[in-house]
């Protein structure tokens, strides 16, 4: 930097206080201590050799001299922001691999992908539905969502959790009116997930922690291979299914399909999570996903969650 050209943190400094026109709210915004950013200020101040701030009882002012260098500051920063807002972007430019389980993809990912796009939309993200464990140079993916174990899952450079589903029984508003209680599923199909993920979404657990086992056959009914046909049966009448939440909380919200059981629920015992290659994490791209996702699925599904049904042993299986 040449030696007419002032220092750019003490300009920043600058910009703060006379926006506040507080030393104190300054220094709060730029997470610095207050003498910290009076520090910056003397500097400055004595770069130019002119005073820039009146002290007054209580507050301050800007002085003449002040007022003058404040706007070509802003204008000077706002350029700056701007060429380091492109460089940004150009970094983050570019196609992002996205591999997911088929259900979150299509009833979670896909629904909400449009946010991502409107906020980066220097990203392309190109989404695989692939049950197997990637392989993120032989898959050429970069990023990953896959269901674990919580402890499995550590929150660190080349993985985070995101969200836990619950799991409740889900049917359409005509099938739903006819189901005045848990015993009532004796008299109508359940609808099976063969590719089942966790037990919550096996019917014999159900059977069992609704109260109704001997009386309600849990073998009994169609079956599917994903979630999307059980849910697209479910929708259609044709039973009663096991829904999974946040999967069909837009299905409920339309009303195309009914909890009949009210609010019971049980927590999955796996949850979904994120992991990329490791370096990744200095891509700006997976950087930019990642927080994304982080947002997108809010970390309170992951805690505690209650239960109107006693959870069954078997589930800490």
């Amino acid at each position: 930097m040449g030696p007419h050209l002032p220092p750019l943190q003490p300009l920043v400094a600058f910009e703060a206080v006379a926006r506040h026109l507080s030393f104190s709210r300054a220094a709060a915004e730029l997470c610095v201590t207050q003498s910290a950013v009076s520090h910056q200020i003397r500097h400055l101040e004595g770069h130019f050799g002119v005073k820039l701030f009146n002290r007054l009882n209580p507050g301050i002012a800007l002085t003449e001299d002040g007022q003058a260098l404040l706007p070509e500051v802003r204008e000077a920063l706002d350029r700056l922001g701007a060429v380091a807002e492109r460089l940004r972007r150009r970094a983050r430019a570019g196609v992002l691999a996205v591999a997911a389980p088929p259900g979150i993809a299509t009833w979670w990912l896909v629904p909400r992908l449009g946010r991502f796009s409107a906020r980066h939309p220097e990203i392309e993200v190109r989404i695989a539905a692939m049950d197997e464990k990637v392989d993120f140079e032989r898959d050429r993916i970069d990023v990953s969502l896959f269901l674990a174990r919580p402890e499995a899952v550590p929150d660190g450079a080349t993985s985070c959790k995101l969200l836990r589903e619950k799991v409740f029984p889900v049917c359409s508003p005509a099938l739903a009116a006819r189901l005045k209680s848990p015993a009532d599923l004796a008299a109508v199909p359940l609808l099976h997930e063969d590719q089942r993920y966790t037990s919550e979404l096996d019917w014999r657990l159900w059977v069992r922690a609704l109260g109704v086992e001997g009386r309600v056959d849990p073998a009994r009914g169609p079956h599917f291979s994903h979630f999307a046909l059980v849910m697209r049966a479910a929708m259609d009448g044709m039973g009663v299914a096991l829904g999974r939440a946040p999967m069909v909380d837009d299905e409920l919200a339309a009303g195309r399909l009914i909890r009949p059981f009210g609010n019971a629920m049980i927590p999955a015992s796996r949850i979904y999570a994120a992991r990329w290659a490791a370096g990744a994490e200095r891509d700006l791209r997976v950087i930019a996903f990642r927080d994304w996702l982080r947002e997108e699925s809010g970390d309170g599904d992951l805690a505690a969650l209650p239960t109107g049904l006693a959870r069954p042993d078997v589930l800490g299986a």
